[in-house]
């Protein structure tokens, strides 16, 4: 009997130190997982609240862009002697107001045939000193540029137009495709036109 009554005291005890082994390989691995998330996360799992006119987050800017004419007329082909004028659209697609940088000094088009770079405004006016312009956006109002032109020329590091003596593009019906990029967000659609 006493034997018995050792045995079974024995498996309690056995089975006590597996229950409590068994908990903390559990709680041991719930830790290591919100360890681990705490590392992803950046050690919160809450975004900080954007106040209003705080600077805009690229993920809250909506860039579009256009072709067309001096009058910000959509237009995909383009006569003999006719410029294609570009422009863009932003819009603050967050909650609140915010500002964001729409000057000179990061706003860009860029012209490509295939996948080969044709004209980038980047190259254009280089000895003028390019300039930051800090607009407060509202959410869902969107704000649309002035028309540039394009003079149907390559560009270079020796600028991008005519006066700069940049060479002349193939036209006789070719297909470009243009884009624009403010302030690091790039447009989300591309359009493309034709030269004739």
């Amino acid at each position: 009997m006493a034997t018995y009554q050792r045995r079974q005291s024995v498996l309690w005890t056995q089975r006590v130190i597996v229950l409590a082994v068994l908990i903390g390989l559990i709680w041991g691995i719930v830790a290591f997982i919100g360890f681990i998330g705490g590392l992803i996360g950046g050690g919160n799992s809450q975004q900080p609240t954007m106040k209003a006119g705080d600077p805009c987050q690229a993920q809250q800017i909506k860039v579009e862009s256009f072709v067309g004419t001096a009058k910000q007329e959509n237009q995909l082909a383009f006569n003999p002697g006719e410029n294609p004028y570009f422009w863009f659209r932003i819009t603050n697609v967050g909650s609140v107001d915010c500002t964001f940088n729409v000057g000179t000094s990061g706003s860009y088009y860029f012209v490509k045939s295939g996948s080969e770079s044709i004209w980038s405004s980047k190259d254009c006016n280089l000895s003028v000193k390019r300039e930051d312009l800090l607009m407060l956006l509202s959410p869902n109002d969107p704000v649309t540029s002035g028309a540039s032109d394009w003079q149907r020329v390559r560009s270079s590091s020796s600028g991008c137009s005519v006066a700069d003596g940049q060479p002349e593009v193939t036209a006789n019906g070719a297909s470009y495709v243009m884009h624009a990029e403010v302030n690091g967000v790039i447009s989300e659609n591309t359009v493309q036109f034709v030269l004739n």
